[in-house]
């Protein structure tokens, strides 16, 4: 039986409201999840998935109302305890530490116009933590395994100037653009230090008021950048990262080339980030979960000419790593499928399977 707030279910269900960086498979939605412009993204009484959780996370959903479930506290996979107990996480940690901590202070330091001769600290600081990792697989695992700080704007900044950077070097950028797109990844996010904190904590559904406050930090970072007299393309991606290709994001509602690159990029590497991370609550969402949202929805709202070749080289990082399939095999990614990025062909023993041709079979995990 239904009521009219859309909650099915017996009156002995306990409904509770849950950011969704506490969402985890098997909770079950207890009312109708709709995107921002009341498109309806999940049904009241849905059994939520990975696919599903990724697609909530894809639409910037901040929380949902769900059956409150009993539970065992969700458990590290074998492979994240694997990473974390390895010499190169450990390294890779201290020099993650350093950053944010160097982040914090810088960008405090820029609110208060003090602290542009410091900003080539903060790119140094990302070379250091790509330094600390063998390969490109490696920075993108070592993210994996990175948990929550106490505020995690300074936290996400880190890790999406990580995989600017990155983004940077498959892209074939010069070092100045590469050192420019690093920056404009760590600052993208500086305008929301200023919002109140019990805004952008709160578990609840944010109010209209509240949301409109929420999307006034692109422009107020922009200004902070701008009374800094920082380069035009980081001040750009602060301004910018929440405009979308189809002219649905915001703060100017701009339209495909309208946008410039750069913010372009750090808007991919920002959804990315916020889709992949690991919280305290949930373990990281497949990568391959999030590569399938970005090929169903992510073409319509990010510039093609940079979201393929990027989505390309993130699939390409996983070849020969081990997996586990949704009908519980394991089995090697061996070859990416172009046309179908979260479907490559896995070894399964001796057999090859396409999972292109397979659809109902998906990757569950990365071992």
């Amino acid at each position: 039986m239904s009521n009219k707030d859309g909650i099915s279910g017996s009156s002995e269900d306990k409904v509770i409201r849950v950011p969704i960086g506490s969402v985890i498979p098997g909770m079950m939605t207890a009312r109708d999840v709709y995107a921002r412009n009341d498109q309806l993204i999940l049904s009241c009484n849905t059994v939520l998935d990975a696919g599903m959780i990724t697609k909530l996370m894809f639409y910037a959903i901040e929380s949902i109302s769900v059956y409150e479930i009993n539970r065992d506290e969700n458990k590290e996979s074998i492979f994240s305890n694997k990473v974390k107990k390895s010499l190169e996480f450990r390294e890779f940690k201290k020099s993650y530490d350093v950053a944010v901590e160097d982040g914090k202070t810088i960008m405090n330091d820029l609110i208060e116009c003090r602290g542009k001769k410091n900003t080539s600290l903060l790119v140094r600081n990302i070379q250091d933590i790509i330094g600390n990792c063998s390969s490109n697989i490696n920075v993108f695992q070592m993210l994996h395994c990175i948990r929550d700080y106490d505020d995690p704007t300074y936290m996400h900044s880190v890790n999406v100037g990580i995989i600017c950077h990155v983004f940077a070097e498959w892209l074939h950028m010069t070092d100045e653009e590469k050192e420019i797109l690093t920056l404009s990844g760590m600052l993208h996010d500086i305008g929301k230090i200023k919002i109140p904190k019990a805004i952008i904590n709160k578990p609840e559904k944010l109010t209209k008021e509240e949301y409109e406050i929420i999307k006034t930090h692109p422009f107020i970072g922009y200004q902070i950048l701008t009374n800094n007299d920082m380069d035009d393309r980081i001040r750009m991606a602060a301004l910018s990262h929440h405009e979308r290709y189809d002219g649905k994001g915001y703060p100017g509602g701009l339209v495909g080339n309208e946008i410039n690159y750069f913010p372009m990029i750090v808007a991919i590497a920002d959804v990315y980030e916020a889709m992949t991370s690991n919280r305290v609550y949930r373990a990281a969402v497949c990568p391959f979960d999030v590569i399938q949202q970005f090929e169903q929805d992510g073409l319509q709202q990010y510039a093609p000419q940079y979201l393929v070749p990027l989505l390309e080289r993130i699939v390409e990082t996983y070849i020969h790593q081990t997996v586990r399939l949704s009908n519980d095999m394991m089995g090697e990614i061996i070859m990416v499928n172009q046309h179908a990025l979260s479907k490559p062909i896995i070894k399964v023993k001796s057999d090859l399977l396409d999972l292109s041709i397979h659809r109902n079979i998906k990757i569950d995990a990365v071992l």
